[in-house]
């Protein structure tokens, strides 16, 4: 049996990194492989799942404590005899495990882009960090044997240009079961009856409340967007630590009436029906899986000009500068939803590489 070490992984229900991580774990742990992973945290339902199945969850110690750490990933890889080391990461401050199974020995060495900047609320921090990561990537592909990204913008942000534009480089998007998304107009008219929000324009966003996100900038929108619909409403589901700044500045501006805090939710699917509209104004993304889930749900949607143009998988993905006004945004929400039918929208070709039932061969290769 071939054995895997991967991670970092949380607590395997939040975020678009634990969510690949997870599927490239179903999809590979069957063919004679064991992927155990690394975990800053034990979360002990995600630790019954994966030994069910004969992997392991292992607790490392976090960045703040690098030497330890590294003491902490060199005992478990000597122990475990691993074949290969999978490290899905994103900055390249996270180099200590890389580093760790090269002079272990490990053959097969993979690295997996997952970002495309520092997620830091402090300006201050966030210039360390920013500049702590150009640092670490000027040695951290020195560690690797295989390059891979969410995105070519992931790659980029990474590893050295040279690298990602040659063959030693390979993009994996971050797919999804798009059957469990597709639009159901019963599930639709359930969930609206649930939030109590029937007969109303929904605008939907799903993510953690912090700096790359984006949340601020996402209330003026919707600011704007209720001066012209009064029947707008808001729809923000997650957690993180600019929540309740978030909600702060929702009264401050008087939407607090129309926008639903519905904290951290397990049932996105359920989520994506009931919106007529999903808006992701982030200010970096590798790649992010929300909007692959929402296009996948036949929602139109509006993003940044920051994300990578590779998230558009439908006809009925726009994307706008961060720099326009909120009013610019706002029209454009109003006109997404004018634009035809909840369910009309038609996949690209580019749609079948984010299609999870088409990409298990490619994850199975990364072994």
């Amino acid at each position: 049996m071939r054995r895997v070490l991967a991670g970092v992984i949380g607590d395997g229900k939040a975020g678009g990194v634990d969510k690949y991580l997870l599927n490239y774990w179903e999809s590979v742990s069957e063919d004679g492989v064991q992927i155990d992973f690394l975990t800053n945290k034990i979360d002990e339902g995600l630790k019954e799942r994966l030994e069910a199945r004969g992997s392991r969850l292992l607790e490392i110690a976090s960045l703040r404590n690098p030497v330890r750490q590294y003491r902490q990933v060199r005992k478990i890889l000597r122990l475990g005899h691993y074949d290969a080391v999978y490290f899905n990461i994103s900055t390249a401050i996270e180099c200590v495990g890389a580093i760790v199974a090269k002079r272990e020995g490990i053959e097969k060495r993979m690295i997996h882009s997952h970002s495309g900047g520092n997620n830091c609320e402090s300006s201050l921090k966030r210039m360390v960090y920013d500049f702590l990561h150009h640092v670490c990537r000027l040695f951290l592909y020195r560690y690797a044997t295989h390059y891979y990204g969410c995105s070519q913008k992931a790659g980029e942000w990474l590893f050295p240009k040279r690298i990602v534009r040659s063959g030693r480089f390979q993009v994996v998007y971050n797919a999804v079961e798009r059957a469990r998304f597709a639009y159901d107009e019963e599930v639709r008219q359930e969930v609206r009856k649930e939030l109590a929000i029937e007969g109303r324009f929904v605008i939907g966003n799903i993510a953690a409340f912090c700096y790359q996100k984006n949340h601020m900038f996402l209330l003026d929108i919707f600011a704007e967007v209720l001066k012209k619909r009064e029947d707008a409403i808001l729809l923000l589901a997650g957690e993180g630590p600019c929540f309740e700044e978030v909600k702060k500045k929702a009264g401050e501006l008087h939407i607090d009436g129309s926008a639903l805090f519905l904290g951290r939710r397990e049932d996105a699917g359920r989520l994506y029906q009931a919106m007529d509209v999903f808006l992701l104004p982030s200010r970096f993304e590798g790649l992010p899986i929300v909007g692959v889930e929402a296009q996948s749900a036949g929602l139109p949607c509006i993003l940044s000009d920051s994300i990578t143009k590779e998230a558009a998988i439908t006809k009925r993905c726009k994307f706008l500068s961060l720099k326009a006004e909120p009013s610019l945004w706002a029209d454009a929400v109003i006109q997404a939803q004018e634009e035809g039918p909840r369910g009309s929208a038609q996949f690209l070709k580019i749609a079948d590489h984010y299609d999870l039932a088409r990409q298990r061969e490619q994850l199975k290769t990364l072994v």
